[in-house]
């Protein structure tokens, strides 16, 4: 179904700090101002061409912006500057008889990226001594396409990281630990609020006397072999230090909710230093592993479709903190550890380039807030700056996590409700993340959350548009892709 009265505008007003954009009750200059609005990408009707440049604001979109006052009736006055009308709009019904439903945009509402600009140099390997170290085996096995790998999509799969012999010798441990009531159930969220997950034990080394039985866990916990490979990605320059996690998942269709890794530790004393998580590696050690097994780590590395990765022995799987993740029901015991990598920065540093806006559920709220911080830390790109919201929070890898919450939101009730034990923790959580996804419906328009569910199948059957003058669902996947990369610039990085 095209709605060919239907169009889009950009707003470049009053967040660019040019000027207010009013909102008239009707298409004249002196009606009454029911509002200002803010920047973006909106969609409007133009019902008469007798209304020559007023566009009236739809409903939905009304609704949307009800903070601005407005009634029934809302009007805009395209300028050409602040205002400006960029196309027609194609969306063809989901509910209609189309088995491809589609969002179709207008090409000049993004910039021109050149391919350049995408692309990131390594840097040279650092000298070390890897005759020492357990983690010896990643200098031949991390290449340098697992590298760029993970820099453009969030994730990288290396097979045969760990030799045989030393998986033997970290299962034997493992096994120790638990034997010994080292480990602890392991839980989701905080203790107030958490639930427990269901045949999944978890410890480090500073828990009780756990160094003691893990002589090689302790000496991969100290080995500097991973934090010089991933130093080689200018964004991972910074990494200096390691924590290390042990699990064991005990069978019985026992799985690990969805979540991100990301975290900064607490400071160290008054203006101590603090640890800003920067990259997670999961090393797998499961001798034999068959598919009914099950155990496969599910990664969402969106706009990409999720991807199920086997926990078969020696792998490691490299991914973003905030890739979100999660663990599917297992059924045979389960052997892994993971290394999570971090900078070490002072506390008001810390607080001043790392932004979490994971809770948040208002996309274009969220992308105001990394954009501005991208402003004041001189990182933003002027491309970055041209694109409109809410098309903006697609290409911030901080506000990935929100976009995959919504469009993933029964895998997401799904994950929690089979992955916990029963119990009024668990209702509390669940009915958290039901009226967490319910806010992201109530705050985003309905054009946006629809594109953002057709992304991950328009990657899997690209239709790309015939006509340069119009992007499909796949285009704006491969843009994003192409120059969205996972790690946002620092300050402190070389630029890419």
């Amino acid at each position: 179904m095209c709605q060919s009265a239907t169009h889009w505008l950009i707003l470049s007003g009053s967040g660019g700090g040019s000027g207010k954009i009013e909102v008239r009750s009707a298409p004249q200059e002196d009606a009454p101002v029911v509002g200002e609005l803010p920047d973006g990408l909106l969609r409007v009707e133009v019902p008469d061409p007798a209304t020559g440049s007023w566009c009236r604001i739809l409903p939905e979109e009304l609704q949307r912006l009800r903070e601005i006052g407005a009634g029934k009736e809302a009007w805009v006055l395209v300028d050409g500057k602040m205002v400006r009308r960029v196309g027609s709009l194609s969306l063809k019904d989901p509910s209609g008889d189309e088995d491809d439903p589609e969002v179709e945009l207008d090409s000049s509402i993004l910039p021109s990226w050149a391919e350049a600009e995408a692309n990131c140099q390594l840097l040279p390997s650092e000298e070390g001594e890897p005759a020492e170290e357990q983690l010896k085996s990643l200098d031949a096995t991390v290449s340098d396409e697992a590298l760029m790998h993970l820099l453009r999509h969030g994730y990288a799969i290396v097979d045969n990281a760990l030799p045989g012999e030393l998986c033997a010798t970290l299962r034997g441990e493992l096994d120790t630990l638990l034997e010994r009531g080292q480990m602890w159930d392991s839980q989701s969220y905080s203790e107030e609020e958490g639930a427990v997950h269901h045949d999944i034990c978890e410890t480090t080394l500073d828990f009780r006397d756990a160094r003691a039985h893990a002589p090689t866990f302790a000496q991969i916990e100290n080995d500097q072999g991973l934090l010089r490979i991933l130093r080689r990605l200018p964004a991972l320059k910074g990494l200096s230090m390691q924590h290390l996690r042990l699990q064991i998942n005990k069978g019985h269709g026992g799985c690990y909710t969805m979540h991100t890794d990301s975290g900064i530790s607490e400071p160290e004393g008054a203006g101590g230093a603090v640890q800003v998580l920067r990259a997670t590696a999961l090393f797998y050690l499961n001798e034999g592993w068959e598919k009914e097994h099950g155990g496969e780590l599910r990664l969402y590395p969106y706009p990409l479709p999720p991807v199920r990765i086997p926990p078969v022995s020696g792998r490691l799987v490299l991914f973003e903190p905030r890739m979100v993740h999660e663990v599917l029901p297992n059924f045979r015991k389960r052997y892994c550890f993971t290394l999570w990598c971090a900078n070490s920065l002072t506390s008001s540093a810390a607080r001043s380039t790392f932004l979490d806006v994971e809770s948040m559920t208002d996309f274009e709220a969220a992308s105001r807030a990394c954009m501005a911080f991208r402003r004041s830390s001189g990182t933003l790109s002027p491309q970055l700056e041209s694109v409109p919201s809410p098309l903006r929070s697609l290409f911030l890898p901080e506000v990935r996590p929100l976009l995959v919450r919504y469009v993933f939101r029964d895998c997401e009730l799904q994950s929690a409700s089979r992955s916990h034990n029963e119990g009024p923790q668990k209702d509390f959580m669940l009915q958290g993340i039901s009226r967490y996804h319910q806010q992201m419906k109530d705050l985003n328009p309905a054009w946006f959350r629809l594109l953002l569910e057709l992304l991950p199948s328009a990657a899997s059957k690209p239709m790309r548009s015939s006509d340069p003058g119009r992007l499909l669902s796949a285009d704006l996947v491969q843009l994003v892709v192409q120059h969205c990369l996972w790690w946002e610039p620092s300050p402190d990085a070389q630029a890419c």
